[in-house]
């Protein structure tokens, strides 16, 4: 992935898979690439030609951007509430009953 064309790769040799349903952490040092990882996840930035990010059988450079950014979620360091409900705010396409969000 590259911030601005010219630019050295931000990051090099990733490979990890996540599984349906999983949750996973990402942590490291200041500067590891965490931020760039999860740019590189939901499409903010270009990917280089031949990188793969799948998301069990789909591979994320060939989903819609809103089926994508629909399934995948992140918790920021920082935390952020928009305007609206917590309910809202936890589900914001409206997809699940107050049960399943309890």
């Amino acid at each position: 992935m590259r911030y601005r064309e010219g630019l050295p790769l931000v990051l090099k040799n990733v490979s990890f898979k996540i599984l349906p349903g999983e949750k996973v952490g990402i942590v490291g040092r200041t500067g590891a690439g965490k931020s760039s990882i999860i740019q590189a996840i939901f499409r903010i930035c270009e990917s280089e030609p031949g990188s793969e990010y799948l998301f069990g059988e789909y591979e994320a450079n060939k989903m819609g951007l809103h089926s994508l950014r629909q399934h995948v979620s992140v918790i920021p360091q920082t935390p952020f509430i928009f305007r609206g409900s917590i309910k809202e705010n936890i589900d914001p396409f409206n997809l699940r009953t107050d049960e399943e969000i309890w």
